[in-house]
């Protein structure tokens, strides 16, 4: 090795090793040829290297392409498994909302004997949507609490007196009913406030969107401002909710009001415990109604925040998947709880 005191002395040293060579007198293009003068060979060190060497049959070829290449995805075969994924899925599922139903729902709500066809279809249809694995246990508890409220509530105004709305059954039917009216006005609040913030957060992404910034900081402005102040809704808390009105409807609303109206005609004059009770159950209906309309628009809402906002924003940013405006929000409503002791 040279050994040097600077750079330039260094780049001496290499020089000294090479030889430049020029290939061609032409005045057009001139080949510059670098080569090492003093390039060792390796010494054969054991038998088995003198061996190879003087025997080429024993050296091993290389090949350029001796990995075996990716396969090509196969599209077919690829939704055969998806298919069979979805089947797997399927069959675990309905085992355990089976067992779900088997286990908890059935023993928890017991059907009156008796009862008409329609009324235990509805019943029906409730228990299974209460047996769906993904549904959340508080959430099942409070709704398994509200089915029983409404079965005791028909048997109270409807079986087990011969009179309509006695003093005894209206007591005991404003008790049943008082719980339930509290929880669903607090559901109908809590919805009402959510819609509310839906429609303020639309109209301040509009702000937004005319802001004179880069394009990826007004979509971030606009991801914090979703994930926020908006929740995710559930599609199983919505069809909970409808599925609950339509078991109220079958079982309690129908003929309530039905037989009131009626009451109130031959009567004219009615107690005034009687005349709550009947303003509290049309309230629950009210309620329940327009519970069912505000899901679905806050539904819509957020539809419409990430159709006319987040992913045109989006679509200007190199990113290869847009996120849904539902990504960016907590992972469900707030709480829905009952009042303790019911």
């Amino acid at each position: 090795m040279v050994e040097v005191d600077n750079p330039l002395s260094l780049l001496d040293a290499v020089r000294s090793q090479l030889i430049i060579d020029s290939d061609s007198d032409s005045s057009q293009s001139t080949a510059v040829m670098i080569t090492l003068t003093e390039a060792k060979t390796p010494p054969m060190s054991t038998p088995l290297d003198q061996s190879v060497s003087t025997n080429p049959s024993m050296v091993l070829v290389e090949n350029t392409n001796d990995r075996e290449p990716f396969p090509d995805f196969d599209e077919e075969l690829s939704e055969e498994h998806k298919e069979s994924d979805r089947a797997y899925e399927a069959a675990i599922t309905a085992a355990i909302h089976e067992g779900i139903r088997n286990r908890e729902i059935d023993p928890a709500i017991i059907t009156p004997i008796g009862q008409p066809g329609t009324k235990r279809a509805t019943l029906n249809r409730m228990k299974d949507l209460l047996s769906e694995p993904h549904l959340r246990i508080a959430t099942r508890k409070r709704f398994v609490a509200l089915t029983n409220m409404i079965i005791r509530l028909d048997h109270v105004l409807f079986r087990r007196s011969e009179a309509f709305l006695d003093t005894s059954d209206t007591a005991d039917a404003a008790a049943i009913v008082k719980p339930m009216l509290d929880y669903l006005r607090w559901v109908d609040h809590m919805l009402t406030d959510l819609l509310a913030v839906a429609d303020n957060v639309f109209g301040i992404m509009g702000f937004l969107a005319e802001e004179d910034v880069p394009i990826i900081h007004k979509y971030r402005h606009m991801a914090i401002v979703a994930a926020t102040h908006l929740r995710k809704p559930r599609l199983l808390e919505q069809r909970l909710l409808t599925f609950y009105l339509d078991l109220y409807d079958e079982w309690i609303h129908n003929r309530f009001l039905h037989m009131s109206n009626r009451m109130i005609l031959h009567e004219g004059s009615l107690d005034p415990a009687c005349l709550t009770l009947i303003n509290c159950l049309n309230e629950i209906w009210e309620i329940m109604s327009r519970c069912v309309n505000n899901y679905a628009v806050y539904k819509e809402r957020l539809s419409d925040i990430d159709h006319e906002y987040l992913l045109p924003t989006f679509n200007m940013i190199e990113i290869p998947q847009s996120p849904t405006v539902e990504e960016f929000l907590v992972p469900d409503l707030a709480q829905l709880t009952l009042q303790e002791g019911v």
